[in-house]
């Protein structure tokens, strides 16, 4: 009979995690009681904790008083919804966990900035805007991923561990791909003119693989971080997906203008990479054991929780943000680089100031970190989202004043592509790792890796789609030639739509986020 809400039945010297312990009870919710039951025994098992949480009674009433104000739906300070303290984060002891997340998401990004390599050469090889579209449907396995994301967070072999059991056969295969691609990649390239489709086909198969791969490293970064870290997931995905795109399409570019590498060869190499991190994991990392209320259930189960969260009013709007607020920047984010080619840019240049941006979209990640970790993290992308619109019409204006000749090297015009590619970079990595943070935050850890993938896969939607109708429209608008009454350059007036797209999704959009950030995660699960 005593209320759920408070706990306030508790003598007042109750330390605060016993009476987190003691509201999950109160109110019968059995992921309730779980949550605590995780939160209790990591806060626990740090050196210290225990002492430090029945010694500071008195501290903690207090820091409870003070933030009994500021709560408003009057639960004690420290404690999340569902009845569990929320422990500062420890990193001791997680380094090593961090930095093989670091890894795993680096290996993911390798690929990805190969597939950004190959537009920019069949550019040269005469291929077209839509040609271009064609091909950047190879990366649609991460935004389909959730057709199998059930399959892998369920069938395992106990022996060798949930998710290695999927990690690393995909990370294997993908290493024998790229060796056996090396082999003919230049015929696909160079011919007279590119086989777009059966690049886009290969492209198609190593994405494939690397959403299978996603799905493995997304659920075990739930399990192999403490409660109190999973949030450093997030980071570890944006600044090794970055860092991999970094070194697959920038390391690529400037190695191969030094002659250092072709690209079959450099295909060779990365998937000798990928087969020996593939071994080393394979042999010296294991899994921790499965706690009985995570066991996975049944395929069939996992599809029916799958469609039971599909079904949640607050999964339903995340949905209608996801897979729109990405609308408005195909230009910047994939259509510009081939643009500013077409005028007259160098690849090899649009690499090297690339590069110069490497160390911003490695680091960048980390630094959002600090204002992704409290209860509202897309606070920082709807900071941003206005000066990401914003850099549309910039990109549309500096295009426009593209010298007709590259020598000299206009380095005046380099440093406005540069501040504009540098701002961008910041707007991007800042909505990414606050998605990543906030899903996060409202993931059922009882699912794993299907509901991460459940959002993972929407926010991947949401971005792989403007860029191929980005491209298509570009071609559909320009008009160039003797039978055109007016000559035209699609790709003005596709800025100009994308930038009122933006500004309307912001419009209608900011105050949906706002909103859906203040309810309660147990709205969040399925029950």
């Amino acid at each position: 009979s005593a209320p759920a809400s408070d706990a306030q039945w508790l003598p007042a010297a109750t330390p605060p995690l016993l009476r987190g312990g003691a509201r999950a009870l109160a109110a019968g919710d059995e992921w309730s009681v779980r949550k605590w039951l995780h939160v209790a025994s990591a806060t626990l098992s740090m050196p210290g904790e225990e002492e430090k949480t029945n010694g500071s009674a008195e501290k903690g009433e207090l820091r409870q008083r003070g933030a009994g104000a500021k709560e408003k739906d009057g639960s004690a300070a420290g404690v999340g919804d569902h009845g569990a303290e929320e422990p500062k984060g420890n990193l001791q002891g997680e380094y090593g966990n961090i930095l093989l997340l670091l890894v795993l998401y680096t290996l993911q990004g390798l690929p990805m900035g190969l597939s950004g390599v190959l537009p920019m050469i069949m550019k040269e090889r005469g291929a077209s805007f839509s040609d271009v579209g064609t091909f950047s449907l190879n990366s649609w396995p991460f935004s389909l991923k959730l057709l199998w994301a059930p399959l892998v967070d369920t069938v395992y072999i106990e022996r060798i561990g949930r998710r290695k059991t999927w990690m690393v056969p995909a990370q294997f295969l993908i290493g024998l791909v790229m060796i056996g691609m090396s082999m003919f990649v230049d015929d696909l390239l160079y011919a007279e003119q590119p086989k777009v489709l059966t690049l886009t086909a290969v492209f198609f198969a190593l994405y494939f693989l690397c959403a299978t791969q996603d799905i493995a490293v997304d659920g075990w970064a739930l399990t192999m971080l403490r409660p109190e870290n999973v949030g450093w997931a997030a980071s570890c995905n944006a600044a090794g997906q970055t860092l991999g795109y970094a070194i697959g399409f920038t390391g690529y570019m400037m190695l191969e203008q030094q002659k250092l590498v072709t690209l079959a060869s450099f295909m060779f190499f990365l998937g000798l990479v990928f087969i020996a991190v593939t071994v080393l994991v394979a042999l010296f990392k294991s899994e921790k054991p499965i706690p009985p209320e995570d066991e996975p259930e049944d395929i069939a189960a996992s599809y029916r929780q799958m469609a039971a969260m599909m079904k949640l009013k607050p999964v339903l709007v995340l949905v209608s943000v996801l897979v729109t607020w990405k609308m408005a920047f195909p230009i910047t984010d994939a259509i510009a680089p081939l643009k500013f080619q077409e005028y007259g840019v160098p690849k090899e240049h649009m690499a090297y100031m690339t590069s110069l941006l490497m160390p911003l979209y490695v680091l960048l990640p980390v630094i959002a970190g600090r204002w992704t970790a409290g209860k509202t993290p897309l606070d920082l992308a709807m900071r941003v989202y206005p000066l990401r619109v914003g850099l549309v019409a910039a990109t549309a204006m500096v295009a426009s004043y593209t010298p007709a000749s590259m020598t000299p090297i206009p380095y005046g015009f380099y440093a406005l592509i540069f501040i504009v590619g540098g701002l961008g970079a910041c707007t991007s990595n800042f909505m990414f790792v606050s998605q990543m943070a906030f899903f996060a935050r409202v993931s059922d850890p009882a699912m794993g890796g299907t509901y991460m993938t459940l959002l993972n896969t929407l926010a991947n939607l949401g971005g792989m789609w403007p860029p191929t109708v980005g491209f298509k429209l570009v071609d559909a608008l320009t008009c160039k030639g003797p039978t055109c009454v007016v000559e035209a350059d699609g790709f003005y007036a596709s800025a100009f739509i994308c930038m009122v797209i933006g500004v309307a999704w912001y419009i209608i959009g900011a105050p949906v986020v706002r909103r859906m950030q203040q309810w309660k995660l147990d709205e969040w699960k399925v029950r």
